[in-house]
């Protein structure tokens, strides 16, 4: 076989099958009701999920593939907005696709959804090729924006009724927006909402104007909430009273902005007396109120307390009535523990509203503390002196203990209560920062081994006890200043201080041993659990956070590869966890080689060494990549990494797209050359595999008479039913199918029952020690008769002698194929060569 498809088979040895990624993201889209289409600009075809579907009430095999499909489905009101914003994006106008549009489920009710997608490739020319996208169904969303509407209509209908005006200033434009009742209550008639800037101060009362200017600004420079009422004179010269509140509004994203609303106040400052009068009555309404309101006099000393201030307090009101409000409430900060002073006092001295910006707690008279939130104004009578004030206290300890909740899950994982993923990165950047050159920390990446096992088996109620236990070792058994996170699934992450190597293998080797002894009982059966440990060492100081994990990560791998349960630490210069961190750096580059044109495509020639009447030139497509800096990456290196990571789909479907859009048209012109092409396991699971082949051989006018793919035996076993079908449509076409690598496996003559290939390659194992062992004689010649039996050529590679070609040849073995008839070259010069030499 070639060199690159022989390295990618030597790896294998080295990796696990582990769907596990792939398990979570699929649980993830159907859990999020996400739908993910991928869209050919090229064919025209679009493969659309199966939590797509499912989102429109359709199984994942109804329907199609056909890139129109979404069209069908599409409100006819939405349509044109929903290709337009395709269109755009495309053209390159606008940076990707997001729109909403309505799409008809099967049952014949309307799903919103929220359609986000953007170009993923492009052609040589520049040209998109492939977009991919997701949406969402925001059904729910929408119905929700309807019914809000609908409240503000009614907020509306209230404003008019209580008499509101609202105003905005935006301070980035410095435009001013009155509605219709402000218009009103300012005098200035019928308008558009803009009005002048100077419109407010030209209205100002001159005894009121400074106070409320700079009542505004002080709301603009602190942020704090205006309350504040002030006289104005309308264009008649008539003087009315308003109550006026604003406050400075940020949003993300969007300019600063002033916002507020104006009482007209006019009738209750006339009717101040007459309402003094009615004390009586609005002390009925104060005991109506379920917050606690007390007023004082203007000595500050406690004059009237409601039944909601009585049990807030636990104190009958006749017992504190006549007290200070110091000797009343006992108040502390809620964060240092600091005595604090009751609002009502600053409020008389300020003469306006005063709202506690401290968290404050009450303390009781029983012990107990409640968190509370006060608000004090001072009360005037008729000729403006201050006369008292008012304390309205709410009791707010459910809502601060639900926020304090809210900001504990935003930073923890809701089952082990450890710090999640975001949280352990900050918290672990600050203790690294903290420690430079005062202590030697380490990093330990925690891999439960035998969990998946375990919780796939039995479920994720079972798993959840197990990732609790495992915890609680953690916990036990790492240092108690260790900073603790999970990363997701069962892997997790601590930061230790150490004082050398060998202290952290003990620590880590203790918890691995701890971990060991977990048992759960489920089923009426003992469930156990292992784990491997990776350890990054931070001895560097230039080392980033993101590359610590990632040598934790690595080393864990190894620590897994060595036969788990055990640890392994991290060495720049030696061992399995460098060539793992080497991996996922040549993993984390083979998608940037690829949109960058830093993949090359090489060719091999397959020369005939027994007399045959077939004088095709076959040729097996190779690839080479080189780095950014310019080296050339072994295939031994990418070709695995892109195993282990799942890249060798999108690797696999380039070198196809590629050769057959940039050298088909040659090879047609060359009648007797064809091409042999490797797919790997991933490609060939891939369901729309025949649909992209077809199509690209559509587009580029490539005969598929021209094309052989190469299946290892490996690939078939493990994906037989892919396999199967992938051949069939394959050898329907006129394509051809070599079952590569045969010979490897125990069960080789086996699969040629149920494959229908057209020809064998022989495993290179068995003719590299050729001409020294009988055994592999004896094994060749027996692939040899059995393949002229059915029919099918065979091919042996990695020949790199002439006497294995005397053998190969008195065995009846058609081809050959090695470095003794041909060096891998670039397939442009090779091609070239062949038409040349004609």
């Amino acid at each position: 076989m070639t060199d690159v498809r022989n390295m990618r088979l030597h790896s294998k040895r080295y990796m696990t099958p582990d769907n596990a990624e792939a398990n979570r993201w699929s649980f993830a889209l159907e859990s999020a009701g996400l739908g993910v289409w991928d869209s050919n600009l090229v064919t025209g075809q679009c493969y659309y999920s199966s939590t797509w579907k499912k989102m429109l009430g359709y199984r994942e095999d109804e329907l199609g593939d056909s890139g129109d499909l979404w069209l069908t489905l599409i409100h006819p009101d939405d349509r044109q907005q929903a290709i337009e914003s395709g269109e755009r994006h495309i053209a390159g106008e606008i940076p990707r696709i997001e729109t909403e549009f309505r799409l008809r489920h099967k049952d014949g009710h309307w799903v919103w959804v929220l359609d986000r997608g953007r170009v993923v490739e492009w052609d040589a020319a520049g040209k998109p090729t492939r977009m991919i996208g997701v949406q969402t169904d925001i059904t729910d969303q929408k119905n929700a924006e309807h019914h809000l509407a609908l409240l503000n209509e009614r907020i509306q209908l209230a404003l008019d009724a209580g008499q509101v005006g609202l105003w905005q200033f935006n301070i980035e434009t410095e435009t001013v927006l009155w509605d219709r009742r402000m218009r009103e209550i300012f005098g200035i008639g019928p308008g558009p909402e803009e009005v002048p800037r100077a419109t407010w101060h030209r209205s100002l009362h001159p005894d009121d104007a400074a106070m409320a200017e700079r009542a505004i600004e002080a709301t603009f420079e602190t942020g704090e909430p205006m309350k504040m009422s002030y006289r104005i004179v309308k264009p008649d010269g008539e003087i009315r009273h308003v109550f006026a509140l604003a406050r400075l509004v940020r949003r993300e994203g969007m300019p600063a902005m002033l916002m507020g609303s104006i009482w007209d106040i006019t009738d209750q400052v006339l009717s101040a007396e007459a309402l003094a009068r009615e004390k009586d009555l609005y002390r009925v309404t104060l005991q109506s109120i379920g917050d606690a309101v007390l007023t004082t006099s203007v000595d500050d000393v406690v004059t009237f307390a409601n039944p909601a201030a009585e049990r807030l307090l636990l104190r009958s009101a006749v017992e504190f009535i006549g007290s200070p409000v110091s000797d009343v409430l006992t108040l502390v900060d809620e964060g240092s523990g600091h005595n604090l002073t009751s609002s009502t006092r600053r409020a008389m001295e300020s003469r306006s509203t005063v709202d506690r910006e401290e968290n404050a707690t009450l303390i009781r008279r029983d012990g107990e503390r409640r968190s509370i939130r006060d608000l004090a104004s001072p009360i005037f009578n008729s000729t403006g002196a201050v006369t008292g004030s008012v304390l309205v206290v709410q009791d707010v300890t459910t809502a601060r203990n639900l926020q304090r909740e809210l900001s504990h899950a935003a930073t923890h994982d809701a089952l082990t209560g450890l710090l999640n993923r975001r949280a352990f990165e900050l918290a672990t950047c600050a203790s690294i920062e903290k420690s430079h050159g005062v202590a030697l920390q380490a990093l330990l990446y925690i891999d439960l081994d035998r969990f998946k096992m375990v919780n796939d088996t039995l479920g994720h109620a079972a798993g959840d006890a197990l990732l609790k236990m495992a915890t609680s070792c953690m916990k036990n058994n790492l240092p108690d200043e260790a900073i603790i996170g999970r990363l997701g699934g069962d892997e997790f992450a601590a930061l230790i201080s150490i004082k050398s190597s060998d202290d952290v293998q003990q620590i880590a080797g203790g918890l691995i041993t701890e971990i060991r002894k977990v048992r759960l009982r489920w089923g009426g059966k003992l469930q156990e659990i292992g784990a491997s440990i990776g350890v990054a060492v931070l001895d560097n100081p230039e080392l980033t956070l993101n590359e610590v994990i990632a040598r934790a990560d690595a080393a864990c791998y190894a620590a897994k590869a060595e036969g788990r349960n055990r640890t392994a630490i991290y060495d720049a210069n030696t061992g399995a966890a460098r060539q793992n961190l080497a991996s996922i750096q040549a993993a984390s580059g083979i998608l940037d080689a690829l949109s960058e044109g830093r993949l090359e495509i090489y060719g091999q020639q397959i020369r005939e060494i027994s007399n045959t009447t077939d004088h095709t030139v076959y040729i097996e497509i190779l690839s080479r990549m080189t780095g950014a800096d310019g080296t050339v990456i072994a295939p031994s290196e990418f070709i695995p990494a892109a195993e282990r990571f799942g890249l060798m789909g999108i690797v696999d479907r380039w070198i196809i797209q590629h050769t057959l859009e940039t050298y088909g048209r040659q090879l047609m012109t060359m009648n007797n050359v064809s091409i042999a092409i490797n797919l790997s396991a991933n490609t060939i699971s891939d369901p729309t595999l025949w649909s992209f082949l077809q199509s690209t051989m559509e587009r580029t006018k490539v005969a598929p008479s021209r094309l052989i793919f190469e299946i290892t035996e490996t690939t078939a076993v493990n994906n037989y039913e892919a396999a199967e079908h992938f051949v069939s449509e394959a050898r329907a076409a006129g394509c051809r199918i070599s079952l590569d690598d045969f010979g490897a496996g125990l069960s080789s003559f086996g699969y040629l029952h149920h494959f229908k290939v057209d020809s064998i390659k022989i495993d290179g194992a068995f003719i590299e020690q050729l001409s020294n062992s009988r055994l592999n004689q004896a094994v060749v010649a027996s692939i040899g008769g059995v393949a002229r039996e059915l029919g099918v050529d065979v091919v042996a590679e990695h020949i790199e002698d002439t006497e294995a070609v005397t053998i190969l040849r008195s065995l009846g073995i058609g081809y050959g194929q090695g470095f003794l008839f041909h060096r891998p070259q670039p397939l442009e010069t090779l091609l070239h060569n062949l038409d040349a030499d004609g």
